[in-house]
């Protein structure tokens, strides 16, 4: 393992990646808090928004296994960079009107790029400190996700 220029840099790399949680977990938690405005809109059921919930996850996992493969032969900050990506294409449909088909794609795909955040944040972080100086960074990293 290659040392890190300073730890200095390392602890940035930790405070930015624990933002990232937070973005991570934060934009997930938006529809629910929306909820009601759009089960009006769309004249949805409880039942039909909770699928429109749910839909999240139905990549969450998978996605989150797919990409630890792909995370220990592509560089993190690349595979960091895709995840925003995704992200950022699934959010941006809705800016305009959509349907309830929307949302849930919108959904699904936003999940597929949420699902692997954590573990390749924890991945990234680890490059930067010896193995017996982890469990911090990995507390710190885990709180941007409680705090989103």
């Amino acid at each position: 393992m290659a040392e890190p220029k300073s730890s200095r840099q390392a602890w940035v790399v930790v405070a930015l990646l624990s933002v990232f949680m937070l973005i991570n977990t934060a934009d997930r938690a938006v529809l629910g808090l929306a909820g009601p405005q759009i089960m009006a809109e769309l004249n949805l059921t409880k039942t039909q928004f909770g699928f429109v919930a749910s839909s999240f996850f139905f990549l969450y996992s998978l996605s989150a296994v797919l990409t630890g493969f792909l995370a220990n032969r592509i560089p993190a900050r690349w595979t960091l960079l895709t995840l925003v990506g995704i992200w950022t294409i699934a959010q941006f449909p809705l800016i305009f009107p959509v349907g309830v088909e929307m949302l849930i794609a919108s959904r699904v795909l936003l999940g597929a790029g949420e699902g692997p955040g954590y573990p390749v944040a924890t991945h990234a972080a680890y490059k930067w400190f010896p193995d017996k100086a982890r469990a911090v960074p990995t507390a710190i990293i885990a709180q941007g996700a409680t705090l989103g």
